[in-house]
């Protein structure tokens, strides 16, 4: 679709992928223009465009990130200084999806926090909604079963609801029921 037709129908999308995977480093909406600005708008472009896109401009900001602050400014803003703070459900559920293998975690985040539905994460991934089906349902068993691992209990719980309640940030591609963002 051509760039304008993306921009319309993914904006909120873009805004939401780059909050999530910049974490705070940069301002997601300003995040999104950048990702828009980075695509020709002479061609026609497909979820893998953008999501390559989203892929470089979140790079950008986390060298920008990089070259701006020193080790030592850095160690200062984060928890390696600071006591550790108790333990929570939310880090254990994090720690699960992170010990996934790269394919699985990104078919996951691709569905339940960026929100694409069957055919859109095909798209982005380059293939088939039957493929998607079929690793999104051997990715979320091996998620359950390294949740397992910690909390027995939600190893049989719903993987959409888990995930979807973990997601950081505040923007979300859809609003809630009411209507907000």
């Amino acid at each position: 679709m051509n760039l304008d037709a993306l921009a319309a129908r993914y904006r909120s999308l873009a805004v939401t992928a780059c909050e999530w995977r910049a974490m705070g480093l940069a301002d997601p909406e300003d995040m999104a223009d950048e990702v828009f600005a980075r695509l020709d708008p002479r061609s026609d472009h497909t979820l893998r465009d953008l999501y390559a896109a989203i892929e470089k401009v979140v790079l950008a900001s986390y060298q920008r990130y990089a070259g701006s602050s020193s080790v030592l400014d850095r160690l200062r803003g984060t928890a390696m200084i600071a006591p550790r703070a108790k333990r929570t459900p939310s880090d254990d559920f994090l720690n699960a999806l992170s010990n996934l293998r790269e394919g699985d975690r990104r078919l996951i985040q691709l569905r339940f926090w960026d929100d694409l539905d069957d055919d859109e994460a095909a798209e982005a991934l380059g293939t088939t909604r039957d493929a998607v089906r079929e690793r999104l349902a051997r990715a979320g068993t091996r998620y359950l079963a390294k949740l397992g691992r910690s909390h027995p209990d939600l190893a049989i719980s719903d993987i959409e609801d888990t995930l979807r309640s973990i997601k950081p940030g505040v923007h979300r591609r859809f609003g809630d029921a009411t209507g907000d963002l």
